[in-house]
Parts: C-alpha cells; structure tokens; sequence
C-alpha cells in the first residue's frame, strides 16, 4: 500500500486552524482512536485514501500538506471577523464549518473584488451608522433612501423562501455580497465583512426562511456599522449585554416591522396574548417568530417573559426540500445559490478575457459556461 509523507509541521497547522481535534478527525476519518496524532508525531503516514479525505474534511489544498514550515502568521479574515452573542455572555470557540465558510467567503470576495477593479466597475458606498444613533431612525432613513420597498410590497410576497430571495436580490443590488452556507444549527446564523469592498454577507441555510430573513438585515446592520461579526444564536432568555449586537438587532427589527405598520396589525390581530400576536405579525411580515416578539418587546406590547415562553424549534427550516424546487440541484445551480449575483461579475471578467478557466475553475468549481 502506497503512502503519502505528508509533513508532521504542515498537518499539526492545518488540524490547529481546523477547528477539529485529533480525535474528531480520527472518528470522521473512520481510522483508530490515535492515528492522527500519531501522523502528527510522524510515527506513521496516511495511505492515499485517507490523505484525499485528510484534504475534503479539512478544505485544504494537497500542496500544503508537504510544506516543512506552516504558513507564515498573517491577518487573516477570521482574526478580524468578532464572535457576538444575541442572548447571553457565552464564549466557545468558532466551529469548523464556520471556520471553512469565512474563509471560503474571503476568498471568493477577494477574488471577485479584483474582477470589478479590472472590469472597472465603481461600487455603490453604503451610508455608515454610528451605535450611537437610534437604530429605529437609521432603519428608517435606509427604508426610505437606499431600499425603497414599500411594506405593503413585502407584505404581498408569497412565502417567506420567496420573501427571502426577493430581499437578497435587493441587498445584492446595493453592490454588497451575499453567501449562503449550511453551516448547521449549531453554528452561527451569520457573518459579515463590513470593511471590505464590497461587503459581504454569509447567510447559515439551516434555519427556516424567515429566520434567514432576520439574519440578512441584522449583517446588514454590521455593514453599516462597520462592525465584522461572527453571530452566534446562544441558548438564553435575556438581552445582550453588546451593545453592538442589540443595535443591529433593534436595526433589523426595526426595518423588517415598521413601528406604524406593527401598531396597526396589532389593531387588527384576532389575538390578545403576545405569543400568538408575534405569529400572527411574523406571518404578515415573513419575519420569524422570535424577531416579531423581539418588536414588540421592544414597542412595550410585550414582557421578556413572553419571549422566555417562545422555544427555538419554531424557527428550524422544514427537512426536505430545495431552495427552489423547480430547479435540478446540479452543481452550477448549487453555485449560483452559494455566491448569487456577484457571479455574473466573474461571467463578464471571463468574457473580457480578464480571468482564465483554470482561475474559475480553482476558485469556483464550476466551468464558465456554467456561470451563464
């Protein structure tokens, strides 16, 4: 059996900046309690087929595995990206899906980034907010100037799946990236690079619609912030203690639920208790659950006590299922879905002769006529 000698130094960095432990590797690998590690001390060396998983689990290219010296320290994008809390002061370090996604993300953005400058494409610049300012009156002026969406159009929307894809398509023509990734329930339902040209915004896929919803306009409120965060739905029943976070989320809230369209649908609302109110409300906007109570604790019609009653599982997306089920789930829809509109960017670059096959095909994993 062929093996491949792989170097103890490259692979300890590699496993480190995974996120995974040995003993996680080991049981994902499907190899005894212990080889790892034991690759790691140099012991003993992966066959090929353990070294081709090696590279799938932990996303890395198979060159890096053979450097005698890790990669020199640098500023990565997950250094500067801030781990925040909607509930709670929990700490935990960044999971490995989470890690994969910020630096999948940051590296199609630099890499589109360069496309625009050589395409000469100017960006829109999107108004900076101060925490400092009422999240409500910034949610109002961006409603008013920047996303001109009537509330009665949003209200008119057929779905919340459809409600979130009309609303990506309005944030993607503010000229600011927006990723999607399954990253699982358990990791962050968002993440956003706000210094950066363009911005950019990852979506976690794994939640219900609405719920995605929230998240989109909560990195948003990063991205006027110029705040880069890892955001993190932690177990808990009371606010924030960071300031930033619960800006963004009076933000969020505040855009999606107009204060004078929430009081008259409460007008209106069959219902007397806050709960059912909130779900009421959430159907009507195609926001969740937790983000209509969340207002209207906020706008006093409700107690924290309420939203201690509302149990997560409301929000978990349905099993099953596309995003949109009249396409085929093949590998450049599965693309288009992950990076959206900033692809056709990367179509034109191609067209122009300014970006090779090869490059698409790196960054990417599609050819370009797949891009059309």
């Amino acid at each position: 059996m062929a093996f491949v000698p792989v170097s103890p130094i490259a692979l300890s960095w590699a496993i480190k900046e995974s996120g995974f432990s040995p003993i996680d590797l080991d049981r994902k690998l499907r190899v005894a309690e212990g080889t790892v590690n034991r690759w790691i001390d140099g012991n003993v060396q992966p066959n090929r087929t353990q070294f081709k998983q090696l590279k799938s689990v932990l996303k890395r290219p198979g060159s890096l595995f053979f450097m005698n010296t890790p990669p020199l320290p640098s500023a990565t994008k997950e250094s500067t990206v801030k781990m925040r809390y909607a509930f709670g002061a929990k700490t935990r370090s960044r999971s490995p899906e989470e890690r994969v996604a910020i630096r999948d993300a940051s590296r199609i953005q630099r890499f589109v980034s360069e496309l625009s400058r050589d395409l000469g494409l100017v960006s829109k610049e999107m108004p900076s907010a101060s925490t400092n300012e009422n999240p409500e009156d910034v949610a109002n002026a961006i409603r008013e100037e920047y996303i001109t969406v009537p509330i009665e159009r949003q209200m008119s929307w057929s779905s919340p799946a459809n409600a979130f894809r009309q609303w990506r398509t309005v944030i993607e023509n503010l000229d600011i990236l927006v990723f999607l990734y399954p990253l699982g329930e358990h990791s962050a339902r968002g993440f956003s690079f706000a210094n950066d040209r363009p911005p950019l915004i990852g979506i976690n896929t794994s939640w219900h619609a609405s719920v995605r919803i929230y998240s989109l306009f909560h990195e948003l409120g990063h991205v006027l912030t110029r705040t880069n965060s890892l955001c993190i739905e932690a177990t808990g029943s009371d606010p924030t203690a960071d300031p930033i976070e619960r800006w963004c989320e009076m933000f969020a809230a505040s855009f999606l639920m107009p204060r004078a369209k929430v009081e008259e649908l409460k007008e209106q609302s069959p219902y007397s208790d806050a709960i059912r109110t909130a779900t009421w409300l959430s159907n009507k906007l195609h926001v969740s659950r937790k983000a209509a109570l969340l207002r209207l604790v906020d706008l006093k019609s409700a107690h924290w006590r309420d939203f201690r009653e509302l149990e997560a599982r409301y929000e978990r997306k349905n099993t099953g299922g596309s995003p949109n089920p009249e396409e085929t789930r093949t590998r450049d829809v599965v693309r288009k879905h992950t990076y959206g509109k900033c692809l056709s960017t990367v179509c034109d670059a191609h067209q122009a002769n300014l970006v090779s096959e090869a490059d698409i095909r790196t960054y990417l994993r599609v050819y370009p006529e797949e891009l059309k």
